[in-house]
């Protein structure tokens, strides 16, 4: 993933980064940042975009917090609005918002968790590329970068609706990059990444979830139950993932488009 100037290579780009105050989002965010681009962390939490953007700042970027919930379609469209007023543009948009799901037996999920994670994961996905997409239409310039996983590849048991809706952002991703085809807009690109497991607030999440029905400690079940399923054996850290964004967000990636890209530790070969 070289190129001329690896360092500043989104220099005087715009990022948008949604869920971007913790986990993946918060390290796309700090990449983004150390690359030269403009970010803005937006997060349904507030503190925590405060904070991101504030560590974006101390690091020399410029870093703006901004609270919405990717649920709401007319926050997002002020939301866009006002970053364009604000900046002009928007360069770069990357979907990280989402949330675990059931983690239950599909006959066990309830029908509310169902529609959270389909409405955060993927319809979230879809508001977003809305709000943001006209104004890289406008310049044929831009890059959409959706955070689907793994499980939008290799569903598990004990994961129908997560898995349903990163199938989703695949599906969603692609469609997106054969319309931009059509519409010859050669200048903007549609890639999803397919997230191993990262060890993020997410699998804590999961861990607490589900190791307490297992006679596994928590570091056994971290371990044998999710980081041996890849060939590298180990949980990724958020940056390999961020660094994957940085990459696509460059005008080195500028011929991708289309592709749903694994960034597992091998758990998947396809």
């Amino acid at each position: 993933m070289g190129g001329a100037s690896v360092m500043k290579r989104l220099e005087n780009k715009v990022a948008v980064v949604t869920g971007g105050g913790t986990g993946i989002g918060r390290a796309t965010c700090l990449q983004f940042a150390r690359a030269g681009a403009a970010v803005i962390v937006a997060s349904n939490v507030a503190e925590q975009a405060e904070a991101v953007a504030a560590e974006v700042r101390a690091a020399g970027g410029n870093g703006v917090a901004y609270v919405i919930d990717v649920t709401d379609v007319a926050a997002l469209d002020e939301m866009a609005a006002k970053v364009i007023t604000d900046f002009g543009k928007v360069d770069i948009l990357v979907t990280s918002a989402g949330v675990m799901g059931a983690r239950a037996l599909l006959i066990n999920t309830p029908v509310e968790e169902w529609r959270k994670t389909i409405e955060v994961n993927l319809n979230a996905s879809f508001y977003c590329v809305k709000a943001f997409l006209p104004n890289m239409l406008d310049r044929d310039a831009g890059r959409i970068i959706t955070i689907s996983s793994i499980s939008g590849k290799l569903p598990a048991a004990l994961n129908s609706d997560y898995a349903a809706s990163k199938h989703g952002v695949i599906g969603l991703t692609k469609a997106l990059a054969l319309e931009l085809g059509m519409l010859k807009k050669n200048g903007v690109t549609a890639n999803a990444i397919c997230p191993g497991s990262v060890d993020t607030p997410m699998i804590d999440a999961i861990t607490d979830h589900l190791q307490p029905a297992t006679k596994l400690s928590r570091e056994d079940f971290r371990q044998k139950a999710i980081a041996n399923k890849n060939i590298q054996q180990r949980l990724l850290d958020a940056d390999e993932i961020a660094s994957m964004a940085t990459y696509l967000a460059s005008d080195d990636a500028r011929g991708i488009t289309g592709q749903a890209i694994n960034v597992c530790a091998g758990t998947v070969l396809f």
